[in-house]
């Protein structure tokens, strides 16, 4: 083994441990955070000195994220699909203000929650937690980024709550429309996110009733076994046929019996 191959094989057993450890601790966190975010955005009074404090907190919380996507960057090997595969992460560091949906982290396999077995068996189950979540979110962001604009339509968490329900699911009554260019961006993000997580959970849908009728079905045989059995077929049609023409050549080959002859 080169000198190269064993330093990613050594760089593959640090990045497995350090997932080993530190997973269930970051999506803990990113749970706590949802609940401090939701706290700030639901009673906004920036002058407080909570309000400071748990400001402080989310500005840490995204710094150990990108920390924590920048490592694994680091010491994946080959690097090439890193960030498709780590899209969420990637999305909850370069644009901050997304970092509360890192809570879905939660809900996956590796997951805090999924751990726990309260949602490791169900994927459609986490799906639609998953669904709930960016909606509460995304209404959250999008109620702080209209709060105080002139003309703003979304003014109380229940009509960004109700906007976010109409976005996701691309009903758009237009009853609420953000108005601020902030607001529109995070509705950008919010859309492609939340078709995201909707067509996986339409997919998973969609398999899990597809495998639920193949129960009952018999299993189709393999390529290999159809050849096998049409080769039998005709190995069964060859041998009646060499019956059957053995059969005449021996009746043709029977001297014929002599009529009797007539009296004189």
């Amino acid at each position: 083994m080169s000198t190269t191959d064993t330093a990613v094989s050594r760089r593959q057993i640090w990045l497995k441990a350090y997932l080993a450890h530190t997973t269930g601790l970051l999506s803990t966190l990113a749970l706590v955070y949802l609940f401090t975010y939701s706290v700030q955005s639901i009673w906004h009074d920036p002058g407080a000195r909570w309000y400071f404090w748990l400001d402080l907190f989310g500005k840490f919380l995204w710094l150990l994220f990108a920390v924590d996507l920048v490592f694994r960057f680091c010491m994946t090997s080959p690097r090439t699909h890193f960030f498709r595969k780590n899209w969420l992460d990637t999305v909850t560091v370069v644009i901050p203000q997304l970092r509360a949906l890192r809570a879905l982290r939660a809900f996956t396999g590796g997951g805090i929650i999924s751990k726990k077995g309260l949602l490791s068996g169900s994927a459609i189950a986490s799906g639609i937690v998953a669904v709930i979540l960016i909606v509460w979110v995304g209404g959250l962001m999008v109620l702080n980024a209209e709060r105080g604009a002139p003309g703003a339509e979304i003014t109380s968490l229940g009509d960004a709550v109700w906007w976010g329900f109409e976005t996701i699911t691309t009903v758009g009554y237009g009853d609420f429309v953000p108005v601020t260019a902030l607001g529109r961006g995070y509705a950008v993000a919010i859309m492609f996110v939340g078709i995201s997580v909707l067509g996986v959970v339409s997919a998973t849908f969609a398999s899990s009733l597809v495998k639920k009728g193949n129960t009952s079905a018999p299993a189709p045989e393999s390529p290999q076994q159809l050849i096998l059995d049409q080769l039998a077929e005709l190995k069964a049609m060859v041998s009646d046929l060499e019956a059957r023409l053995e059969g005449k050549s021996s009746v043709a080959e029977t001297p014929a019996s002599t009529p009797p002859t007539a009296a004189s």
